[in-house]
């Protein structure tokens, strides 16, 4: 038998709510994971969950009680939840019935492995959660080594981001830097940046992706900070031919990954 919450009023539930709060979820070194997929992936990438707390009222699927049987086998505290406090303490407007409470685990810059040659995305300075987790899906689905936020102001933990990448965050490997610390690594591993920026005279269908790189990209409202294209590495725009000005930064980071992606040879 698990053990079971039905008030709204229980300490773990507060304690839930709570972690929305950014300052909260670094005291505490944890965060939550909302939704069966994320949670699934959580698990199946050995990430440290500590409790995964389920609603059966909100399941969707009949399977759904596997996967609460599989994270009891792993060690995870299970604990079943009544649909009011479970409604308390979720982000979504149609939950499907798994919350879990996750360990923080960023690594340093020196901790990262990268492939050979390596391929970065680097996101300076992005203020919208869900767009970091647009762009770490990007990351993922591209094959990047590594996905680094620069100088960051949203929170990779906060659960708008964690949701955005779709389990994502759970597969690939991130650290955060400032500019000057970032800029540094990158010169002693040898890994030239390439900078997205409309100013740039060179498109990105001119520049080389085929050696260590890292994509650079910055917050939509104000591009990359000037550290960033003071000369060094390779600045390159993407070709516009409409009325509009600007791409979505999930959208430029896509194009320049995938340019990466073909002129490495992907089969696939």
């Amino acid at each position: 038998m698990f053990e079971s919450i039905t008030s709204v009023r229980n300490l773990r539930v507060k304690h839930l709510v709570r972690l929305r709060e950014s300052s909260h979820r670094k005291r505490q070194g944890r965060f939550p994971v909302e939704g069966r997929r994320e949670v699934e992936r959580a698990l199946g990438t050995g990430w440290p969950v500590e409790t995964l707390y389920f609603c059966p009222d909100y399941f969707t699927r009949e399977d759904a009680y596997g996967m609460v049987e599989a994270a009891d086998k792993a060690g995870v505290e299970c604990i079943l939840m009544g649909k009011a406090p479970f409604a308390k303490a979720s982000l979504r407007e149609s939950p499907d019935g798994f919350l879990a409470v996750a360990r923080t685990r960023t690594p340093l810059l020196d901790e990262l492995a990268t492939g050979t040659p390596p391929l970065l995305l680097v996101a300076q300075a992005i203020e919208k959660p869900g767009n970091l987790g647009a762009l770490l899906r990007t990351a993922d689905a591209a094959g990047a080594d590594a996905f680094i936020t620069c100088d960051p102001v949203a929170d990779l933990c906060n659960p708008n981001a964690i949701r955005a990448s779709q389990g994502s965050f759970f597969h690939v490997p991130t650290a955060a830097a400032t500019t000057g610390a970032l800029k540094a690594w990158l010169g002693r591993r040898g890994i030239r940046a390439v900078m997205t920026t409309p100013e740039a005279e060179r498109t990105l269908w001119e520049a080389d992706l085929t050696g260590p790189v890292a994509i650079v990209v910055g917050a939509e409202s104000k591009g990359l900070a000037p550290e960033w294209l003071d000369g060094a590495g390779t600045s390159v725009r993407l070709p516009m031919r409409g009325l509009a000005d600007s791409l979505n930064v999930n959208t430029a980071a896509a194009v320049c990954l995938y340019e990466a992606m073909r002129q490495r040879g992907a089969s696939q």
